[in-house]
């Protein structure tokens, strides 16, 4: 059982480390919890560069409470705090007050079980269907096209002939045109659908606009109904109704959406950006229009294909096919500790040097990585090789209880702590060099996560400049994003159960949660979801417009909103335009119009007023596709993996590192 301990260790005039090497020599490492243990022979092959910036940051190479009681720890690989439902470590037996569903019975569990294995499973179907529909239209409508022209002289003839001969067609011929017309069928079905998808889904009219599924639907519609007026005889009035349900179903569908206005949370059926692509920056900052005009065009331009973009068709298949295809190459990397200035709790921060060293003139790359991630996450291992390659040395913070980190008390992850950020980074900040800048690098919940410290610390953040990829600045806009919850949201919020909330921290959960609450928090369908029921009442928030208007870096504001006059724009001052406004070092939002998993809305509605707040460090560079964590290259995703975003992160990087230094 956890007792209290200092967080320093007690006798202070010996260095930590020595204490540690004291103890470890003393174990078997093989019985110490991973965090506890210590790789001598992978540090000793780091180049003496690389050893020195180490020693310079001074950061413990265990967890801080390995060097504090060890002896009494080593056995727990997990720590957990000494109230947690009194749980018995070595038995696994957990009291009946909290482990409430055993009195439930087989019937609610069951009715759980499919909470978290249904939606996925749905969500993950629909979403290969919407992906192949700009294919399965066209061609189903050929195939459909190519049926009526070559059967219709001979329809009439057959149709005579089975009149005449009716009462000698044989079972086996019966079972066989019953079976062609059932293929037909099903076929005619599937390209009206795949048809009505491309007309009403928000990716495709984005991208293509109603024409473009208005007239599949209308072919398919049309060469469905006269293959059944004219070759069907079982099917031909199924067809005819499957024929209106569509049309009625695509009718509705397309009339809701065109009458929805745009609201500050509304819930329109079709979503397509209203805010233009391109570069958004304040003239009135002179370093921001020196490092835009540093930033080479070629970097920040995700060119249409043939031009470098991929023919991928919508934001959905450049978000999934990069996942799915792509792989990195093996990165090692190198692990200390940084203690937490407000609790007793620590983050890893692994570390990856160049093949020569350290380099104190090259940018060091501070990473904050997504929802369920680590520094392991492809498209994170893939920016650390190409960076080092290049001469930079990375550091990515893991996220308090992520990746197998441990969390000795009850402050585990969420979205809104930004003060483990200004730890580490503190760290690293008294590591640099004369000439060497820290630059900040966030993907989706880490960009998230970039974006909200340097609006909330503004003058104090440790960080020279900062890039979000696919995060967002207004959380709010999320909560009504019933496309992303019903697409995207499940396989995320699956993962996020099982990994974080039943594997890791279970026991927390069910202490600080109520029986119905710990309930519905198994049974949630999407993250925004389990935000509702989990993360806001576990982390004392208010409801979870507090919760995500404490992780948006516009905050409160509503200067950004959609509806906001021009008259009311401009009669708002800085102070009424939130914490965004403080944002004091080189900032760029990368973010494409056609992300499926965070809403452009989540960008504000005005971009240029929001890089025009405070003192203009702010830039945007919007594209009009990308999709979330993506910009595929080429007909080969896989051959280009993640370069261009990438690459568009360390070409801004070097662009505000070139104008800090002609500053000087």
């Amino acid at each position: 059982r956890r007792t209290t301990h200092n967080r320093y260790h007690p006798i202070n005039n010996i260095p930590l480390l020595t204490i540690f090497n004291t103890i470890h020599k003393t174990m078997a490492s093989d019985d110490l919890p991973s965090y506890c243990r210590v790789d001598e022979d992978q540090w000793n092959t780091l180049p003496a560069s690389a050893t020195a910036f180490v020693e310079l940051l001074d950061l413990p190479k265990v967890h801080p409470r390995c060097l504090d009681d060890f002896v009494e720890r080593f056995s727990n690989p997990i720590p957990i705090p000494d109230e947690e439902m009194h749980m018995n470590m070595h038995t696994h037996m957990h009291a009946d007050d909290n482990f409430y569903e055993r009195t439930d019975g087989i019937g609610s569990r069951i009715v759980t079980i499919l909470y978290q294995i249904l939606p996925p499973l749905m969500a993950m179907g629909e979403l290969w269907i919407r992906l192949f529909a700009c294919v399965i239209a066209p061609l189903v409508a050929t195939m459909l096209l190519s049926k009526v022209l070559s059967s219709s002289s001979k329809s009439k003839s057959k149709d005579v002939e089975n009149v005449n001969v009716n009462e000698n067609v044989n079972d086996k011929d019966d079972a066989n045109a019953r079976k062609t017309e059932r293929r037909w069928f099903m076929l005619s079905v599937l390209g009206m659908l795949a048809s009505a998808v491309q007309l009403t889904d928000t990716m495709y009219v984005q991208e293509y606009g109603r024409w473009n599924g208005s007239i599949l639907l209308a072919v398919t519609s049309l060469l469905s109904t006269r293959l059944a007026v004219s070759q069907f005889q079982i099917y031909k009035s199924k067809t005819i109704v499957a024929v209106i349900a569509v049309l009625s179903l695509s009718g509705y569908l397309v009339s809701i959406s065109e009458r929805s206005e745009s609201s500050v949370y509304g819930d329109p059926a079709l979503d397509v950006a209203t805010i233009q692509s391109g570069l958004y920056l304040s003239t009135n900052n002179t370093l921001m229009t020196r490092v835009a005009e540093l930033w080479p065009e070629e970097e920040r331009t995700y060119a249409p294909y043939p031009l470098g973009a991929s023919p991928l068709p919508t934001g959905d298949s450049r978000t999934g096919i990069p996942f799915l295809v792509n792989a990195a190459p093996h990165q090692e990397y190198h692990r200390v500790w940084a203690q937490s200035s407000v609790d007793d709790e620590a983050v890893a921060i692994d570390m990856a040097f160049p093949n020569d060293g350290h380099s104190d003139t090259k940018p060091i790359y501070f990473i904050l990585h997504g929802l369920n991630g680590g520094s392991h996450e492809e498209y994170v291992r893939e920016f650390v090789v190409r960076r080092v390659k290049e001469g930079s040395t990375c550091m990515v913070m893991i996220a308090r209880g992520l990746a197998d980190t441990p969390v000795f008390g009850f402050d585990v992850f969420h979205g809104a702590r930004v003060t483990d950020v200004h730890d580490a980074s503190r760290y690293i900040r008294n590591a640099l060099g004369q000439n060497q800048i820290l630059a900040g690098v966030g993907y989706s919940m880490g960009a998230i996560i970039l974006s909200n410290y340097l609006a909330r610390y503004g003058e104090d953040v440790h960080l020279d400049s900062g890039m979000a990829v696919s995060g967002g600045l207004d959380l709010r806009e999320m909560y009504n994003s019933y496309r992303s919850q019903r697409l995207w949201q499940p396989m995320l919020a699956q993962t996020l159960l099982e990994d974080f909330v039943l594997e890791k921290f279970e026991g927390r959960f069910r202490q600080r949660l109520t029986k119905e609450q710990f309930l519905a928090l198994l049974r949630s369908k999407s993250v925004s979801e389990v935000d509702v029921r989990g993360i806001v009442s576990y982390n004392g928030f208010r409801d979870v417009m507090h919760y995500y208007t404490e992780m948006s870096a516009i905050g409160e504001s509503t200067a950004f909103q959609a509806g906001q006059s021009e008259i009311e724009q401009s009669s708002n001052p800085d102070h009424n335009y939130g914490r965004i406004a403080n944002v004091s070092v080189p900032f760029c939002v990368l973010h494409a119009l056609d992300d499926p998993l965070t809403s452009w809305r989540t960008m504000g509605h005005n971009p240029q007023k929001l890089v025009n707040t405070g003192s203009g460090y702010i830039m945007m560079l919007l594209t009009d596709a990308g999709g979330h964590v993506g910009w595929p290259l080429g007909l080969n995703p896989r051959k280009e993996g993640w370069k261009w975003m990438n690459n568009a992160v360390s070409s801004f990087t070097n662009s505000v590192h070139l104008a800090k230094l002609e500053q000087k």
